[in-house]
């Protein structure tokens, strides 16, 4: 499914791919999300639509540091989930000391339903599997894995394995008995107490109820290359995963505060979430969709209510990864492709034009998060010419995937964009120059620093021009003030990028307007004036507008409280853009006087390495990379996480072909919680890898913006502008 060129040259995932296919007379919708870090974005997009998921363990790495952040995002979607082991054909592959890693690092019950049968001649590894579920044995007549035969588990044909899954089968019906009523009245109604006469129908019927209930993962285990292992993972996918059905009704938003949910209905309103946008050359922008009640069908004239406009449906596609297959409709609960909308991006809402309820209610589903960027670049085209088509390829790519933005450098005119990372940014680069066939250059990686204020400053502010013959003028007040981390709101503030917005529009005298109109010649009485909201609405634009762009090195503002006030009108010759302009100008008067300082974006590290590499490793966070470690724990240790209880047993078959067989005896790593300006984190994969011998691994969020001390602001300053 991986289509891209830099997709397949590096060997990942980059872009998120659907496709469409039937697996024992049912419709299975799959969205392959990539596993970088670089690309959260993603798989933040595609979790929000998914009903469940299947998550793919690497069989000889186990979890990973970037395995446990996107588990933490199905987790707030609630998403049910089956896991897979794969690679079990490579050397050092190890499927029980994985299955604890799931119960230690994930925090979730693993069922393993599964035993691999390994072959060590020649590197065969994995070679069939005992399914503990119908205590069979499974094994594939040809190595490609496109048949393979079922027999019955036996102790004189398998011996070792067959007493390996009786305790599997035991420690599966124990499980569930933990877990789940309804197997406890067959274990001592129907199979009279023993484990072995427990039917299959009742414990995937368990297993369902289980998993659903997000209470527990079935595991099962293969080869995804060899194709061994695959066709039972679908099988999987159809008696353990929800139908759209099963799955909780969509919350929506009405009016912007009221709650209401969408019931899955194929005949009911339409409603249904824009959750990707690609550019195809020849078809333009491709809106992947899922569709949460009602039905589109060709030609239909649908309202986008994020953008409040309408956007017209012509063509409906399936999708197969890169190719596509045009069908007349897509139904409640499914997942397709529209080619024809203009302005629709990620995370908006979609219903039928002539829904004039859900139109006038503004009814919104849930956003979905965008990260904030943390790197930036210098993006010129090679010539004049080719401005042009670098302009078109970045609004489409920056339409494509949320998580970049563009713009322009105001002292030096330069184009700027921002990504999550380095490979992010390396690989916009790769497409401009491979996708768009666009001649341009991509300068240095740099930081996406913020800006802030270090003491308190009041401004009135006035404007007043002439524009196109026409006198604009507004006055207002404003005030800032620093915030810090801690600082709690009472509720009245606007919250956005950090900042804390409060607009008192209380001060707007009507009689002061009246007064203006009077006195002024060019009054007209049937003028319009503009109503509470519009006057509301600008005042936001402008605090907004100002808060953008910085007094240092025009960087957006954050961790500031701004108050305007006294807003003072005059007649028609205020307009909504001259109350914007003079909120604007008042905000960047007051910063200046404010004691603006840069901010860094500060980094959660997790570094994962040996008891022996601390040392090392921790002198380099808390030195070289100016970090402070805020501690250090087992890998396995206790989290916050309900679902974890260090006392329950969690059954892991041993793992026959390596030296250290025994789960219990495997050694954990050791976890260095860090804070660390990410400007230090810069090529730290390269410094981990020589400090550990390969052995480290590491995860980041950003968690907020520091302040820098002042020779460090210096130099930061003096290399951005050069002098």
């Amino acid at each position: 499914m991986d289509y891209l060129k830099a997709e397949r040259e590096r060997g990942i995932t980059i872009n998120s791919a659907a496709i469409t296919f039937g697996w024992k007379g049912n419709r299975i919708n799959l969205i392959d999300t990539p596993g970088h870090v670089d690309f959260t974005m993603e798989v933040e997009r595609a979790v929000r639509v998914l009903d469940g998921a299947v998550t793919i363990l690497d069989g000889v790495a186990g979890v990973e540091a970037q395995t446990e952040t996107v588990w933490r995002q199905s987790e707030r979607y609630g998403i049910p989930r089956i896991a897979f082991v794969n690679k079990l054909d490579r050397t050092g592959a190890a499927y029980g000391r994985t299955i604890q890693e799931i119960w230690k690092k994930l925090r979730a019950r693993p069922l393993a339903l599964q035993i691999p049968l390994m072959d060590s001649t020649e590197g065969k590894g994995i070679i069939g599997v005992a399914d503990l579920v119908t205590m069979e044995m499974i094994q594939w007549d040809h190595m490609d894995g496109s048949t393979m035969q079922r027999t019955a588990l036996d102790d004189a044909k398998h011996g070792e394995l067959y007493q390996e899954a009786i305790r599997g089968r035991m420690a599966l019906v124990e499980s569930l008995a933990e877990l789940d009523d309804g197997i406890v009245e067959v274990f001592f109604e129907e199979a009279d107490g023993d484990h072995m006469r427990v039917s299959a129908d009742a414990l995937k019927e368990s297993l369902r109820r289980v998993t659903l209930d997000n209470k527990a993962v079935p595991v099962l285990c293969g080869s995804a290359f060899k194709n061994l292992g695959v066709q039972l993972v679908l099988d999987a996918v159809i008696d353990y995963l929800p139908s759209p059905a099963e799955r909780p009704a969509a919350l929506a938003t009405i009016d912007g505060t009221k709650h209401a949910l969408i019931p899955l209905e194929e005949n009911g309103k339409l409603c249904a979430l824009a959750f990707k946008v690609t550019h195809d050359s020849r078809a333009g922008p491709l809106v992947y969709v899922k569709v949460y009640s009602g039905k589109i069908n060709k030609r239909m004239t649908l309202y986008n209510t994020t953008v409040d406009c309408k956007e017209r449906v012509n063509k409906l596609l399936q999708m197969y990864a890169r190719e596509a297959e045009d069908i007349p409709f897509i139904t409640a609960g499914n997942i397709g492709v529209i080619v024809g909308l203009k302005n629709t991006r990620t995370g908006d809402t979609l219903v039928q034009s002539n829904d004039t309820s859900s139109i006038k209610s503004n009814l919104q589903l849930g956003n979905i998060d965008i990260p904030s960027p943390a790197f930036f670049a210098a993006i010129e085209p090679a010539s004049v010419s080719e401005e042009k088509a670098v302009d078109e390829a970045l609004k489409n790519l920056t339409r494509e995937d949320p998580s970049l933005k563009v713009w322009t450098d105001e002292d030096s005119g330069q184009t700027l964009i921002s990504g999550m990372g380095e490979l992010h940014l390396e690989i916009v680069k790769d497409r401009l120059i491979n996708d768009f066939k666009c001649k341009a250059e991509v300068g240095k990686m740099r930081i996406s620093y913020r800006e802030t204020c270090q003491s308190e400053a009041a401004v009135s502010a006035s404007y007043d021009r002439e524009v196109m013959g026409k006198r604009s003028k507004a006055k207002c007040q404003v005030e800032i003030l620093p915030v810090g981390e801690d600082y709690q709101d009472d509720g009245s503030s606007i919250v956005d990028s950090g900042n804390y917005l409060q607009l008192d529009l209380g001060e707007v005298d009507e009689s002061k307007e009246q007064q203006h109109q009077k006195s002024s010649a060019s009054t007209s009485s049937d003028s319009p004036q503009l109503s509470r909201e519009e006057v509301r609405r600008a005042i936001q634009t402008g605090l907004l507008s100002g808060l953008a762009r910085g007094a240092i090195l025009g960087f957006p503002l954050t961790k500031l409280k701004v108050k305007v006030h006294n807003l003072e009108t005059f007649g028609q010759d205020t307009s909504v853009g001259s109350i914007s302009a003079c909120v604007a100008n008042g905000v960047q008067e007051a910063i200046k006087q404010a004691g603006p300082c840069l901010l860094e974006p500060m980094m959660e590290v997790h570094t994962e390495v040996n008891e022996s590499d601390i040392g090392s490793v921790v002198s380099d966070l808390s030195g070289t990379r100016r970090g402070h470690v805020i501690g250090l724990e087992s890998s396995t240790t206790d989290g916050p996480n309900s679902g974890y209880q260090q006392d329950v047993e969690v059954y892991a078959p041993k793992d026959s072909l390596l030296a250290n067989s025994e789960v219990g005896e495997y050694k954990t790593k050791q976890v260095v919680k860090a804070h660390v300006p990410l400007s230090s984190m810069l090529g730290y994969s390269n410094g981990l890898r020589s400090l550990t011998g390969g052995s480290g691994s590491f995860s980041m969020r950003v968690i907020g913006y520091g302040q820098m001390s002042k020779d460090r602001e210096r130099g930061v300053v003096e290399e951005m502008r050069g002098y």
